[in-house]
């Protein structure tokens, strides 16, 4: 606007004032940004699509009264889940209890106790005392031996005649096919405990897998879970359902040679074992597996039993060793006893020691008790001390 000021004379002052419409305003730079179109009705929708239907199912399944079968065998190791075992969540198979099996499975008859272990002998607790327990698979099992001849059969029988005591009882807790894996499930189970953990694993960790022990633990809790659901449980069985006359399918073969516990999972697996022994007050001590029995054409003997190539055979047997001696290094890192069987089973000649090329027979069962039985007394001594020493701490 333009005004014109009073003055005199012909002078004139003309002032101009700014105008507030023609005043130009700078942006502001904290103003928020434009709201985003909320996404929430077209995920719900979805969501409900889904989940309304499933409630649906599980409700009206749940009404009817539908029970799915026994879907647990169906995520095990086996084709066809033999009828010895109980399916397990986190071990993937224990042995039946109260058990009198006379089938062919492990080449011989045997018995379980009501904790689905293996007995020997008569006596179906074998003994009051617990002071050894004997983690391990097959070849602690007793793979093909009788039950009064596996190691810890063995091995009670031998302590009670030492020490006089006839209720000292030694736990055949050795179940076929277990690895590092279940050794360090059954370490951290709560029960009783004793005194002393043989643990004598490594071979079926080394052992070619189409499904590593991992993946297979993680596969049972999410089909353990699914179970819990009746409408998951439906959708299972249909989709694994057999025709249960049909004949096994072939065994899958992997491409290459993938072992079921790799190196450093059965050292860490091995390491949590000993770790977990020790804090629930039981003193372990580790075996390293006996050699292989190696015989004119075994290799091709494997092959064909297992449906394997040879290179993964080859494969298999040369890491034996790096297995033994994985043994042997968690032992001297963790500071615990360690009986080395491979140079007594050599010295001994190996081979005649063995019903196959991994399973001890009967002498080489009670050469493996023979052999530890010196380590088991020298550490049932030193649990002695310590629990005489913390009675007398005020």
């Amino acid at each position: 606007m333009v005004r014109p000021a009073t003055g005199c004379g012909d002078q004139t002052t003309v002032t101009t004032t700014p105008s507030s419409a023609s005043t130009t305003r700078e942006p502001r730079t904290d103003a928020a940004p434009p709201a985003r179109p909320r996404r929430v009705g077209p995920i719900a929708r979805v969501v409900l699509a889904f989940a309304l239907p499933w409630l649906l199912l599980e409700t009206g399944l749940r009404v009817t009264g539908w029970q799915p079968p026994d879907l647990r065998p169906r995520v095990a190791l086996f084709p066809r889940f033999p009828a010895l075992y109980e399916p397990h969540r986190e071990l993937g198979w224990v042995l039946k209890p109260r058990l009198d099996w006379q089938g062919t499975e492990v080449a011989v008859p045997f018995r379980t106790d009501a904790d689905g272990q293996r007995v020997g002998g008569d006596a179906a607790s074998g003994g009051a005392t617990l002071a050894v327990d004997a983690i391990g698979d097959s070849s602690t099992f007793g793979f093909g031996v009788p039950g009064n001849e596996t190691y810890p059969a063995v091995l009670e029988r031998t302590l009670r005649d030492a020490t006089g005591d006839p209720s000292l009882r030694v736990r055949n807790l050795g179940v076929p096919g277990y690895t590092s894996y279940e050794a360090r499930i059954l370490a951290e189970r709560g029960g009783p405990r004793a005194p002393v953990t043989l643990v004598m694993v490594g071979f079926n960790d080394h052992f070619p897998a189409t499904r590593t022990r991992f993946t297979s633990l993680w596969v049972r809790r999410a089909a353990y879970a699914c179970f819990r659901s009746r409408a998951c449980a439906l959708l299972f069985d249909r989709a694994t359902r057999t025709d249960p006359n049909a004949p096994p399918p072939p065994p899958r073969i992997a491409k290459s040679y993938v072992p079921d516990v790799a190196p450093d999972e059965y050292r860490q697996q091995l390491v949590h074992t000993v770790r977990a022994l020790r804090a629930g007050g039981s003193e372990p001590i580790l075996l390293v597996y006996p050699s292989i029995a190696m015989t004119d054409g075994l290799r091709e003997q494997i092959a064909d039993y297992w449906k394997q190539p040879l290179d993964q055979v080859d494969a298999n047997l040369a890491a034996h060793t790096v297995y033994q001696q994985l043994t042997r290094d968690v032992a001297t890192s963790e500071g615990v006893r360690v009986v080395d069987l491979p140079p007594v089973f050599d010295a001994a000649g190996n081979v005649r020691l063995h019903l196959d090329w991994v399973h001890p027979n009967a002498a080489g069962q009670a050469l493996i008790a023979d052999t530890v039985l010196a380590s088991v007394r020298e550490a049932l001594a030193a649990s002695r001390t310590r629990s005489t020493s913390n009675a007398e701490e005020p």
